[in-house]
């Protein structure tokens, strides 16, 4: 992954806030805002989608799994997703 640098201002409030929750996890504040910018986007993503009609079919896939993650995933993907010849 190649990371852009971006210099911004933040509320102190939510500085301290951010400070607090990078603390309780163990992980930097840079990586906490990078993952609540890339669930943002993903957001607006399918905002602008549902209001155009399209829809990604992979954005529904997002939270469809409940429970723990099959270590087999990857390479069987295809019948976790029930995705067959009747699809075609």
């Amino acid at each position: 992954m190649v990371l852009e640098r971006k210099q911004i201002y933040i509320d102190r409030n939510d500085d301290e806030r951010l400070k607090g929750w990078a603390s309780r996890k163990g992980v930097s504040e840079a990586s906490l805002i990078r993952e609540a910018i890339g669930q943002y986007l993903v957001k607006l993503e399918q905002q602008e989608a549902d209001k155009s009609g399209e829809v990604n079919p992979l954005i529904k896939l997002i939270g469809m799994h409940k429970g723990e993650i099959p270590r087999d995933l990857a390479l069987h993907h295809d019948r976790y997703l029930q995705i067959g010849d009747e699809d075609k």
